[in-house]
């Protein structure tokens, strides 16, 4: 698997833990903390993903798969909870 389907399924895997964080987060706070901590976290590591020299991939497909490998255990986590029907905390 390539670097361009990684990013396929990294951006699909920001999708998902963007859209569920609603559905199992209480408060707008905590939403807006949890979207915030991953997109800045997200964005600096899909930024130092983009800078690795010698990478043959182009930059942007970089920092999107970089980007997308933070918001993975967030999605684990969220499925789980998902899968055993867990409510909002």
């Amino acid at each position: 698997m390539g670097l361009f389907h990684w990013g396929l399924l990294a951006a699909a895997v920001v999708c998902y833990v963007h859209r569920a964080i609603p559905k199992f987060t209480a408060t707008a706070a905590r939403r807006t903390g949890a979207h915030g901590v991953l997109l800045l976290t997200g964005c600096a590591f899909g930024i130092v993903t983009a800078l690795t020299p010698r990478l043959d991939v182009p930059q942007w497909l970089a920092f999107v798969a970089g980007f997308g490998a933070v918001d993975v255990p967030a999605a684990a986590i969220l499925l789980v909870k998902d899968l055993r029907g867990s409510g909002r905390s």
